[in-house]
Protein backbone atom coordinates (compact mmCIF):
# COMPACT_ATOMS: atom_id res chain seq x y z
CA UNK A 1 0.00 0.00 0.00
CA UNK A 2 1.55 3.87 -0.77
CA UNK A 3 1.22 6.33 1.35
CA UNK A 4 1.37 10.02 -0.10
CA UNK A 5 4.34 11.69 1.44
CA UNK A 6 3.95 15.22 -0.61
CA UNK A 7 1.10 15.99 -3.25
CA UNK A 8 1.98 18.72 -5.84
CA UNK A 9 2.52 19.56 -9.59
CA UNK A 10 4.54 22.17 -11.53
CA UNK A 11 2.74 23.57 -14.60
CA UNK A 12 4.07 23.59 -17.59
CA UNK A 13 2.81 26.99 -18.80
CA UNK A 14 3.34 29.43 -15.67
CA UNK A 15 5.86 27.52 -14.00
CA UNK A 16 4.02 27.64 -10.59
CA UNK A 17 4.94 24.70 -7.86
CA UNK A 18 1.36 24.02 -6.57
CA UNK A 19 0.96 21.81 -3.67
CA UNK A 20 -2.04 20.99 -1.95
CA UNK A 21 -0.91 19.95 1.84
CA UNK A 22 -4.77 19.23 3.64
CA UNK A 23 -7.76 17.20 2.34
CA UNK A 24 -10.25 19.32 0.22
CA UNK A 25 -7.39 21.87 -0.04
CA UNK A 26 -7.74 23.10 -3.94
CA UNK A 27 -5.38 24.96 -5.51
CA UNK A 28 -5.04 26.47 -9.05
CA UNK A 29 -1.95 27.82 -10.69
CA UNK A 30 -1.82 31.52 -11.36
CA UNK A 31 -2.61 31.23 -15.24
CA UNK A 32 -5.83 28.72 -14.24
CA UNK A 33 -4.51 26.30 -16.28
CA UNK A 34 -4.47 23.13 -13.81
CA UNK A 35 -5.36 22.54 -9.99
CA UNK A 36 -4.04 19.87 -7.50
CA UNK A 37 -6.15 18.88 -4.64
CA UNK A 38 -6.57 16.11 -2.13
CA UNK A 39 -3.63 16.74 0.55
CA UNK A 40 -2.05 13.39 1.93
CA UNK A 41 -5.63 11.55 1.26
CA UNK A 42 -5.82 11.52 -2.43
CA UNK A 43 -4.14 12.88 -5.46
CA UNK A 44 -6.50 15.00 -7.69
CA UNK A 45 -6.15 17.26 -10.79
CA UNK A 46 -7.29 19.03 -12.76
CA UNK A 47 -6.13 20.55 -16.20
CA UNK A 48 -7.35 22.64 -19.32
CA UNK A 49 -5.58 20.16 -22.12
CA UNK A 50 -4.19 17.13 -21.54
CA UNK A 51 -2.12 15.56 -18.64
CA UNK A 52 1.07 15.25 -20.10
CA UNK A 53 1.25 19.06 -21.89
CA UNK A 54 -0.20 20.78 -19.05
CA UNK A 55 1.76 19.87 -15.78
CA UNK A 56 4.32 17.63 -14.36
CA UNK A 57 3.63 15.57 -11.44
CA UNK A 58 5.74 16.13 -8.25
CA UNK A 59 3.77 13.90 -5.69
CA UNK A 60 5.61 11.62 -3.83
CA UNK A 61 4.54 8.33 -1.69
CA UNK A 62 6.50 5.58 -0.16
CA UNK A 63 5.29 1.78 0.66
CA UNK A 64 3.97 0.98 3.78
CA UNK A 65 2.90 -2.21 5.42
CA UNK A 66 -1.04 -2.30 5.81
CA UNK A 67 -0.30 -3.88 9.34
CA UNK A 68 1.82 -0.55 10.44
CA UNK A 69 -1.58 1.83 9.23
Amino acid sequence: MEKIIRNAIQCKHCGDIIESTQRHDFVTCSCGCCSVDGGLDYLRREFMHSKDEDYADLSESIEVDEKSI
